[in-house]
């Protein structure tokens, strides 16, 4: 991408061309064929850097005033562009492993699959409830989370959980401590009622390890129709449940 297409794109995408630059703009796109692939590689690039601790980034951008100074404005686009490219470039080598596992298939054990692809959430601490003691026992139980304390973690979740069932966070972390003390079943219905609760930040996420949930309890027929969904979504695990399924059927 060159630098004046990339800065096009950027100020298209951002809404800052003029009345007339967008009109040219357009009528390029419309007859210019590598610009419209700049322009869907640009977006899609932006889609694809999601996920983990985006949420927790999230809220740091947040915080951050958005530079005046046009020659700040410039700078950050500089900076934004690399990430763009080395993005492009991660992109470009999960397709190439991706098809590779895809013609090359074997089949893995429930434990193998386990073993190559789960790892446990890191923390983000994305809601605040009404309740003062449950936002105490929050911050403790993760915590001990972070310090690999998965029981202690348990104790303090439960605690959360008996006062409200339903707490996201509460209910999510959980089902990953049950994971790591090898209760699937338990974790199973944590990540259960996250999903029921559907309006949340932590459903893709439920989604995934509840396949590994179904995984090491050996009902192999739940956890492929549980990454099959996810392989038809649109999600950050997407290429990850295709190998899955891949590696399984």
């Amino acid at each position: 991408m060159d630098d004046m297409n990339f800065d096009r794109i950027e100020d298209f995408l951002d809404g800052d061309l003029t009345e007339n630059q967008l009109k040219e703009f357009e009528k390029d796109l419309l007859e210019d064929l590598d610009l419209q692939m700049e322009l869907d590689l640009h977006t899609e690039v932006n889609e694809a850097i999601i996920e983990q601790d985006v949420m927790d980034l999230r809220s740091k951008l947040e915080a951050i005033e958005t530079p005046h100074n046009p020659a700040e404005k410039r700078k950050l686009k500089f900076l934004t562009k690399w990430n763009i490219t080395a993005a492009s470039l991660a992109l470009v080598i999960g397709l190439g492993s991706l098809m590779y596992i895809l013609n090359n298939p074997s089949t893995y054990s429930n434990d193998k699959v386990f073993s190559n692809y789960y790892k446990p959430y890191n923390v983000v601490v994305n809601t605040r409830s009404s309740d003062v003691m449950i936002d105490n026992l929050l911050v403790t139980a993760l915590k001990s989370y972070e310090t690999k304390d998965y029981r202690t973690a348990l104790t303090l979740f439960k605690k959360i959980l008996d006062k409200d069932s339903t707490n996201i966070t509460g209910n999510f972390y959980s089902g990953i401590s049950n994971i790591e003390i090898n209760e699937y079943s338990k974790a199973n219905k944590n990540f259960t009622r996250v999903l029921k609760h559907k309006n949340n930040l932590f459903i893709e996420q439920s989604e995934w390890y509840l396949g590994f949930c179904y995984l090491m309890t050996n009902e192999k027929e739940k956890a492929l129709k549980q990454f099959h969904v996810i392989a038809q979504g649109n999600s950050f695990y997407k290429t990850k449940a295709l190998e899955i399924i891949n590696r399984l059927e």
